[in-house]
């Protein structure tokens, strides 16, 4: 026991050993529930219709040198969400274990405040695509990159050696632009590394001549390491992309520069709260929403194991913070951290983006490094230990419930796209090329490729063209605007969405909704028109131009592959109704009855009432009048299913005497 005592109270391998499991526990809880989210889509479906190759296609656009992590990494995991999620996290502990190590350098006396501030940074709740690995792995590469370059430039400053200050020159020059390369928004670290030096500086000169002689030059040490990125990037680069061209931006401020100085102003501010202060209220607070009792009891036992851990990681250093030292830490950290804040935001809000941590919570990371540094230097201002404990006590208690909550998030809209793509799995065999799919569900398809993403990948995982890649089958966006081009019919349109065409054809539509998580995947035909109660406004507007004779009725049934479908779901309710949906549009009226009776027997039953049509035409064909007025009783919660039902079995023709019962039961008012 005296011998473990001992070594936690070292602050070496352990150190380091215990920022990666608690990050683990933060981020893996639920890493084999993963799957693919947002632009995964397309990115894993052309590197599977054409090889790791095609990402110099997919990223020349804007951030070519992305290329040279992706690539590989596809090489070593292939679309395997999973291991891209566990290497994205290598890579973000790789980054804190940096941070910490170039923090114990700056503070060598103060290892406690180097620590903690390492650990606020891994865990800090306003980054929360963490999670959204394949997508991100350049992101966390160029982090774990750019802080190894802040350690090097803290080694070239406190060598004497004027050869091994010449080769870190060179080596900080290829890293920084290799990191700024992969994410160019991370460019305000370059200041910071800058304000470093200064800091540096400012304690070994006290007079004012030598001390802004040498940060002059320790400044212009550090700025020349970013000037090969700087000169490719503003002068021989041209970006096909509207968000990360220079110039177009430059254009735009020109042409009226004090609206947009006033609008970067406001901006700055509130993102300035947003980042140091809301990180640990707002996305908390959004991602709560539906969590169970049990759920959070599991979540406070996670966080409470970790506090235990962190307070016997500090256990005897209850007055280091107040260890005196040379120079003033807290003035510093407070400095760099508004260095970094202020300079972290620039680059973003220059080109009129923002931190949002719904949807751009990306742009919270590098800023998250002067939040915690300025978090850090007002803790140790807290003079009353029991008050300074239960701030930190929240700080990490509600990052740590923040990341449990996204990660318990994201595993649900895993399995929520899953089963939407299963059921469709179960529904149609094949879906004629070039249709145009619509959907709709709990995961809202906020780009095209949500939607193509997946269909392809389950009917044409091949390219269409052998020069580029172009999916066989395209979607639209359910949007007012998508909305105007189908009633008005016009005509197909082509996307060129880095390297990827698409041929959207508004007149040539498959919708495939699911109005409720309840309810299954029901696909809409112009032909048999059945709309759920629940549905969507957007879809019933354009659900008269739904055309299900797409799906073709003559192919074999595709298994949806494991990668990134997961394992086939139970066989439940909406197994059954896919299936005899099937059936009744290829006029197989005994399959239908038979999954009927197969499904009722189970004790499975529709908790959307339109999905009982199947199985009301089919028993009325039969003239089964018991399971008729069954399935009646149900439907009478669902007036609107009831009225449909009656209409499309009145204009049947069905075996005499079902006419009465029909509407007996079925036909009321």
């Amino acid at each position: 026991m005296q011998k473990a005592r001992v070594f936690f109270s070292n602050r070496t391998f352990l150190e380091y050993l215990l920022l990666a499991f608690i990050s683990a526990l933060a981020y893996l809880l639920f890493v084999t529930k993963f799957g693919y989210y947002y632009d995964d889509w397309y990115l894993m479906y052309a590197a599977g219709a054409k090889g790791a190759s095609v990402f110099l296609d997919i990223f020349s656009v804007d951030r070519p040198m992305r290329t040279f992590v992706m690539s590989p990494a596809y090489l070593l995991f292939g679309g395997d969400p999973v291991l891209f999620n566990l290497s994205a996290w290598g890579f973000r502990v790789l980054s804190a274990w940096f941070f910490y190590w170039g923090l114990s350098l700056l503070w060598a006396h103060k290892q406690k405040v180097a620590w903690l501030t390492a650990l606020l940074y891994l865990i800090y709740p306003g980054f929360l695509s963490q999670l959204n690995g394949i997508d991100y792995q350049s992101q966390m590469v160029s982090l774990a990159v750019m802080m190894l370059s802040l350690v090097l430039t803290i080694y070239a400053y406190q060598t004497q050696k004027m050869p091994l200050r010449l080769v870190l020159f060179v080596l900080l020059a290829l890293l920084t632009t290799f990191y700024l390369g992969l994410v160019e928004y991370f460019v305000g670290m370059e200041v910071f590394k800058a304000a470093v030096l200064v800091a540096l500086v400012s304690r070994a000169e006290t007079n004012w001549s030598p001390r802004s002689r040498k940060s002059f030059l320790w400044v212009m040490y550090s700025g020349l390491t970013s000037l090969p990125f700087l000169v490719w990037r503003l002068f021989f680069f041209e970006s096909e992309r509207g968000a990360t061209d220079v110039n177009v931006k430059l254009g735009d401020v020109l042409s009226n520069p004090f609206v947009y100085a006033l609008q970067w102003m406001i901006n700055l501010l509130k993102d300035l709260v947003d980042v140091v202060l809301l990180a640990w209220v707002v996305p908390l607070q959004r991602l709560s929403v539906g969590l169970t009792i049990q759920q959070w009891l599991l979540g406070g036992v996670v966080a409470g194991l970790i506090l235990v851990l962190v307070w016997q990681m500090l256990k005897g250093e209850e007055n280091s913070l107040n260890l005196r030292t040379s120079f003033d830490w807290r003035m510093e950290a407070i400095w760099l951290g508004g260095v970094m804040l202020v300079f972290g935001l620039l680059p973003v809000i220059l080109v009129g983006r923002y931190v949002d941590f719904k949807s751009f919570s990306r742009y919270a990371l590098a800023p998250s490094i002067g939040a915690v540094l300025l978090w850090q230097a007002g803790l140790s201002y807290i003079s009353v230990t029991w008050l300074r404990k239960f701030v930190l006590a929240f700080l990490i208690g509600i990052s740590l419930l923040t990341h449990y909550a996204n990660g318990l998030v994201k595993a649900r809209e895993t399995e929520l796209t899953r089963n939407f793509w299963w059921q469709v799995g179960w529904r149609a065999p094949g879906i004629d090329p070039r249709a145009t799919l619509i959907t709709r569900y709990a995961v809202a398809a906020e780009e095209d490729y949500f939607t193509w993403g997946p269909a392809n990948l389950i009917y044409y995982p091949d390219s269409n063209h052998e020069q580029y890649t172009e999916p066989v089958l395209y979607a639209m966006i359910l949007n007012e605007d998508t909305i105007e081009k189908i009633i008005a019919r016009e005509p197909q349109e082509y996307s060129n969405r880095r390297s990827i065409r698409t041929y959207p054809n508004p007149r040539n539509i498959l919708i495939l909704t699911q109005p409720t998580p309840d309810s299954c995947v029901q696909v809409i035909d112009l032909a048999r028109l059945e709309l759920s109660s629940f549905e969507d406004a957007r879809v019933r507007e354009v659900a008269p131009y739904s055309e299900a004779d797409q799906i073709s009725l003559t192919d074999e049934f595709r298994t949806p592959p494991f990668i990134p479908f997961g394992v086939e779901p139970q066989h439940g309710w909406c197994y059954y109704y896919q299936k005899a949906s099937f059936s009744r549009q290829a006029g197989e009226w005994d399959e239908v009855l038979r999954l009927g009776e197969e499904a009722i027997s189970l004790g499975y039953f529709a908790k959307d009432q339109i999905e009982w049509m199947p199985f009301l035409q089919a028993y009325a064909l039969s003239g089964n009048s018991t399971r008729l007025d069954e399935i009646a009783s149900f439907m009478t919660s669902d007036l609107p299913a009831l009225k449909q039902a009656c209409l499309t079995l009145t204009e049947m023709m069905l075996p005499p005497g079902i006419d009465a019962e029909v509407q007996d039961s079925i036909c009321v008012d």
